[in-house]
């Protein structure tokens, strides 16, 4: 229930009551200001604070800006030396071809010799063996040649051996014939020969086999050592 103090309160003007309640406090030009200084000073804050924000912002763009040029900087020079490298694998890539394509050039040329080495090999031994058949079939020859002239000179009759003539050649067998000159010496057909340490039999004497030599020339044959005429060495 109202009392009557409250009804009181409420018959008096509104106007007046908000005159008695202002009355008891600062006015409201002063709470106004308050308001106001209070809310310059929040914006105020608030403006140091945007500053602050703006400045770190501004502040990280330089960061960025500056990775962000590190970054590029590192990219071009990253894309520089993988070009270097790209160009140095292929030089070596085409280095490795060529020097496999001289290793297979240089295979081949070795399996060639290797084949002509071998083909020179089966050559020479055949000329080997050549070479000792016509050796042995001259020391054989020889050695018929000798036995003939050792034969024929025991069957001349005494008083009637062939003359001895004056050779300043001999006309030497062996691996090669050759003509080798000596001092002025008389041999004839079957008359024991030494030359250069070795035995022989004068199988005949004749001109020489020289064009245009007037010379005598005995020419020998391979025979064994025993007591004959004077024999010359070269």
């Amino acid at each position: 229930m109202t009392s009557p103090e409250d009804r009181s309160h409420d018959d008096e003007p509104r106007g007046g009551l908000v005159r008695r309640v202002l009355s008891y406090g600062p006015s409201a030009e002063d709470r106004l200001e308050q308001l106001l200084a209070h809310r310059r000073n929040e914006l105020e804050e608030h403006a140091a604070r945007l500053h602050e924000s703006i400045a770190e912002l501004e502040r990280r763009e330089e960061l960025l800006r500056d990775s962000r040029a590190s970054v590029e900087r590192m990219l071009r020079l990253g894309s520089s030396e993988l070009e270097a490298r790209e160009s140095e694998l292929t030089s070596f890539v085409g280095e490795l071809a060529e020097r496999e394509a001289q290793l297979t050039r240089s295979e081949e040329d070795l399996a060639r010799r290797r084949q002509e080495l071998g083909a020179v090999e089966l050559k020479r031994a055949s000329v080997e063996g050549r070479e000792r058949a016509v050796t042995t079939r001259e020391e054989e020859l020889a050695e018929i040649e000798a036995s003939l002239a050792e034969r024929e000179a025991s069957l001349r009759r005494p008083g009637h051996g062939e003359i001895a003539v004056e050779v300043e050649l001999v006309f030497v067998p062996g691996e090669r014939y050759r003509v080798v000159e000596i001092d002025t010496v008389e041999v004839a057909r079957g008359h024991a020969f030494e030359l250069e340490g070795g035995a022989f039999v004068v199988a005949r004497v004749g001109p020489s086999p020289l064009p245009a030599d007037p010379r005598r020339c005995a020419y020998l044959v391979r025979g064994p050592r025993r007591a004959g005429p004077p024999g010359g060495s070269s």
